[in-house]
Order: C-alpha cells, then sequence, then structure tokens
C-alpha cells in the first residue's frame, strides 16, 4: 500500500498545481487512488488516472452554454473526489477481501465517473437543444436531466476510454468482461444520472434575475436571493453523482466473470489442484 501512495499522491499533486483539485479534494484522491491502486492493481491504477485526467481536461475547456451554473467550479473538493470516485474505493477493498466481482465493480463505477463527466462537458456544446428525458421537453444547455445525441456518444466515448486504459495496462487480459462492465456500467450509471437529475436534483432561481443554478450561491446585481425551483434540496449534484457511480458499480459486478476476476491484480489468488 506504501508504494501505491507514491503515484496517487502524484496525481494529486499535478491536479492540485494545475487547479482541478482543492486541497481537500488532493487529500481525498490520495486516500481513494492509495485504495485503488494498491488493491486494484495497475490496470485499476490506470483506468482511475484515465477518468480523472480526461475529466479534469474537458472541465477545463468547458464553455458554458447558456445561463445554468454549476454548484461548485472546475476544482473539485474532497466531496465531489469521494462522490466520484467512492464506489470505486470500496470496491477494491472489497476485491482485497476475495468477492470476485468486485473487480468487475471497480470498473463499471469509474466507467460511470467518466461516462457522466464526458456527457456533461461535451454535450453542452452539442448543436442540438437537449431535451428533459423525462419528458422529451427542450430545455437550456446544462440542464440538470437534459440529453443530447453528442451526450450519449460522449457518454460511450467516456466508458470506453476507462476500459482502454484498463485494458493497456493489463495487457489486454479478460478484454471482454472488461469491456462489457465499463460500457453497461457507464451507461447505465449515466442513464441514471440523468434521471435522477431531472426528478430529484435541486435546482434554483433568482427571484430577481432569473438565473439558475445548482446552488444557492449567487451574487446577484439586483439583490435577488436563490429559491429552491424543484427537486430536493438534500440531492445536491455530488449526490447524483453517488448513485450513478454506485449503480454502475453494480451494474459492472452483476456481468463481470469470475474467470475474469480470477486473472488480474494483486487480489487474486493461483488456483490449487481440485483433489477427489
Amino acid at each position: 500500500m506504501a508504494a501505491a501512495a507514491l503515484p496517487a499522491l502524484a496525481v494529486a499533486l499535478a491536479g492540485w498545481q494545475r487547479s482541478a483539485l482543492t486541497g481537500t479534494g488532493a487529500v481525498a484522491a490520495v486516500v481513494v487512488g492509495t485504495l485503488v491502486f494498491g488493491l486494484g492493481g495497475l490496470a485499476a491504477g490506470a483506468a482511475l488516472v484515465a477518468f480523472f485526467v480526461s475529466g479534469s481536461w474537458l472541465s477545463r475547456r468547458r464553455r458554458v452554454a447558456g445561463e445554468l451554473v454549476a454548484a461548485k467550479g472546475h476544482r473539485r473538493d474532497s466531496v465531489q473526489v469521494l462522490a466520484n470516485g467512492g464506489a470505486a474505493a470500496c470496491a477494491a477493498i472489497l476485491l482485497s477481501t476475495g468477492l470476485a466481482r468486485a473487480r468487475g465493480a471497480m470498473l463499471g463505477a469509474l466507467a460511470a465517473a467518466a461516462a457522466d463527466t464526458w456527457a456533461s462537458e461535451i454535450g453542452v456544446r452539442s448543436p442540438t437543444p437537449p431535451r428533459l428525458i423525462t419528458t422529451g421537453r427542450r430545455v437550456p444547455p446544462g440542464t440538470s436531466g437534459g440529453v443530447t445525441r453528442w451526450g450519449w456518444l460522449a457518454s460511450a466515448s467516456g466508458a470506453t476510454f476507462v476500459a482502454a486504459a484498463y485494458l493497456l495496462a493489463g495487457r489486454g487480459k479478460d478484454w471482454r468482461a472488461t469491456l462489457l462492465s465499463a460500457l453497461l456500467g457507464g451507461l447505465l450509471g449515466s442513464l441514471a444520472d440523468s434521471l435522477v437529475g431531472a426528478t430529484l436534483q435541486a435546482s434554483y432561481r433568482c427571484d430577481r434575475c432569473g438565473q439558475r443554478s445548482e446552488s444557492r450561491r449567487h451574487a446577484c446585481d439586483q439583490g435577488g436571493a436563490m429559491q429552491l425551483a424543484w427537486g430536493r434540496a438534500w440531492m445536491t449534484n455530488d449526490a447524483v453523482n453517488f448513485v450513478a457511480t454506485t449503480l454502475g458499480a453494480a451494474v459492472g459486478a452483476a456481468v463481470w466473470t469470475d474467470r475474469g476476476c480470477a486473472t488480474l491484480g494483486p487480489a487474486s489468488a493461483p488456483r490449487g489442484r481440485r483433489s477427489d
């Protein structure tokens, strides 16, 4: 585990220096990274880095369309890190106990995090306006629960990117199980994010200027205050992300094969010869 902490620390420091992580976010990233690297192995660590680096790169280059303002900036704090990586870290712990399908859970969680991030950052640039996933009504770009073709393609691409990183670091082993867990976990996790975002996620509107936001914080020149427009106050964007990654983990575990889990990572023990 001590050796695994070094690459986790290096990635977290790089993220903090490039303003992709806050101080608390960097600490949380070290914890998550150490667990995933140390208990999941090099392939799992590569998948985690693929999600973090690609998501941070896309976030820094996003040009927000419309007036919807995210609850937080592009720097991830500890809550955001745990919301996106906590399920994968828990799966890594379960993997160390010998639970075979935990590897699929880890992949599904990371793929769901990447799929959702890619969809959010790329889908907002779609040339066609998004439609609310529950009703089909057109909504402003960036609205929680709004989906586009670009967004769905981005989700699939993000999940595939995580799977590719895992396979490259794992030298191509168990590619069928890897792709299945990543794609299904990623896409269904992203779908859950959109559904929960459209129905339960808190969204606020300024009672003066009309600006929409996922946060109650708002600097209004007209002295307005943010009022809950729809959703539940406790269902923040971070809570939605945690729901999505947890579902992605469950799907990834469900479709992962025991044979696939026995071939990668330090948690896999050699099989003994059966005696009759």
